[in-house]
């Protein structure tokens, strides 16, 4: 597993939203916005499902995800393999912080499971001459 370096995790936790890639098995792509979400460890995101439909279907054929955040500050890809939880205390401890996290921001819905995505490789996105580059 790769490190997510602290500047990464300094823009995950800044940045809102990310987009959550996932495929199938015949690579046919889906991308996901996600806004529950947080850092478990330095080589581990969580990502709540609200509202997974066909990210759930791509999952159960292909663990293999991406995770893309942006603003004006950097630009980063995280790579990664998932895993799904909804039942047991792992789900029931992070479905209570999502759920949380909805109320105070007054959406009215509620954790159905979510992602950890153990990461492989970070990639910086800033536009320049080190595009693309894996920093991680």
């Amino acid at each position: 597993m790769a490190k997510i370096p602290s500047e990464v995790q300094d823009a995950f936790n800044r940045i809102q939203d990310c987009v959550f890639a996932t495929a199938r098995k015949d690579a046919q792509p889906n991308c996901n916005i996600v806004a529950i979400k947080k850092i478990i460890d330095d080589e581990t995101l969580y990502l709540s499902d609200q509202f997974y439909n066909k990210t759930l279907k791509n999952l159960e054929e292909n663990e293999k995800v991406a995770v893309l955040f942006w603003d004006q500050d950097g630009a980063y890809e995280i790579y990664g393999t998932a895993r799904y939880v909804n039942e047991g205390p792992e789900f029931e401890e992070h479905a209570a912080w999502s759920n949380a996290v909805l109320e105070q921001i007054g959406v009215p819905a509620k954790s159905k499971g979510g992602c950890f995505v153990h990461v492989e490789a970070v990639y910086s996105s800033i536009p320049g001459p080190d595009a693309g580059a894996q920093i991680a």
